[in-house]
């Protein structure tokens, strides 16, 4: 099932689903709770939508498969449309890379969209023994009711119709105290109307990997050709904003994973060829390694002032290597040129 294939369905399925969006938006801060403008619209809305078309009772509403989480998912999403395609070098040392320390809430909030498309590596993605995830939504809730804000996903698996929504409690804590939290609330939402909820449900997927790569979208030096522009520049004195066509596909990390090829190849080279020179010296310098691709953050802006926090997503590094060995990749930049009046 993919995206765009989704916005149909639920047109479909809640033919006023659009016009009840936008309508709440318009309530945005006048007749309705205000939220902050990182969030499209917050959950609420979703809900307002679905629970129109279904019973009013919670079970009836969050089990069906367009449930409130996925119907704000995919409001969000189609204003902008964006699917971002990684390249699989840095896609695969992204993913590998651990998830360490407490979860950077503010700078999630620089998405570059409200929400994001992003596609998954099958070679790697989670799979099962007849279908595999193709891509996912991230975007960002505000409840609007506890003030929560949230980091959430919608999972896309092919060949299959199930759509998984999976919400993470942002806050001065880690991922497992995240999912400890979500978990925790499910319970206790369960006891009200007879379900259980097992405590398994933190386990059924690794999250850190999708958490890296919405991140290095966040990043300060994200590498990309062309940057989106926010869909909320184009939001209009009335709150609303106009809504793509098509989907428009970015391609992410192009320079940045030929340099991890080019330091990889390089690496090994090096290996090769100092193997020999090491087995003859009894006091050789530290050996030519990579040190693996890490997430630094620090602060600008004067002292007194307003400063910022910027995030940098820092490739494997050649240590000890020579500088001059390969060359990053050429990136050709079309430009126009008006052609000269005659005359």
């Amino acid at each position: 099932m993919k995206p765009k294939e989704l916005l149909k369905e639920i047109g479909h399925k809640y033919p006023q689903a659009w016009q009840q969006i936008k309508s709440f938006r318009a309530g945005k801060g006048k007749d309705l709770p205000n939220w902050p403008d990182w969030c499209y619209v917050p959950m609420a809305a979703g809900m307002a939508v679905v629970s129109e078309y279904h019973s009013d009772k919670w079970y009836d509403v969050f089990t069906r498969r367009l449930t409130p989480a996925i119907v704000t998912a995919a409001a969000a999403w189609r204003v902008s449309q964006g699917v971002y395609r990684f390249d699989p070098d840095l896609y695969k040392s992204l993913i590998e890379q651990p998830l360490e320390g407490n979860l950077p809430c503010d700078l999630l909030k620089r998405l570059p969209e409200w929400c994001v498309y992003i596609e998954v590596d099958p070679s790697t993605a989670p799979r099962t023994e007849k279908h595999v995830m193709t891509g996912f939504w991230a975007h960002l809730e505000y409840d609007v009711k506890n003030m929560r804000e949230e980091l959430r996903f919608v999972f896309f698996w092919n060949g299959t119709e199930l759509l998984l929504p999976v919400p993470l409690h942002l806050g001065n804590w880690t991922l497992k105290e995240s999912i400890r939290r979500v978990v925790a609330e499910a319970q206790e939402m369960g006891k009200q109307y007879g379900i259980e909820v097992s405590d398994s449900v933190a386990n059924v997927a690794d999250l850190a990997p999708f958490v890296q790569l919405v991140l290095y979208l966040c990043a300060d030096n994200v590498d990309m050709p062309v940057r989106p522009q926010h869909p909320k520049t184009r939001v209009r004195l009335s709150g609303q904003v106009d809504v793509v066509k098509e989907p428009r596909i970015w391609t992410v990390g192009e320079r940045v994973g030929a340099a991890i090829r080019n330091c990889r190849e390089t690496h090994a080279e090096r290996e090769e060829s100092s193997g020999s020179q090491r087995a003859h010296k009894t006091h050789a310098s530290l050996r030519p390694h990579v040190r693996r691709a890490h997430w630094h953050s620090f602060w600008a802006g004067p002292r007194d002032g307003e400063r910022k926090l910027i995030l940098h997503w820092l490739p494997p590094i050649p240590v000890n290597m020579d500088p001059t060995a390969g060359e990053g990749p050429v990136v050709i930049h079309k430009v126009y040129r008006p052609k000269k009046k005659e005359g």
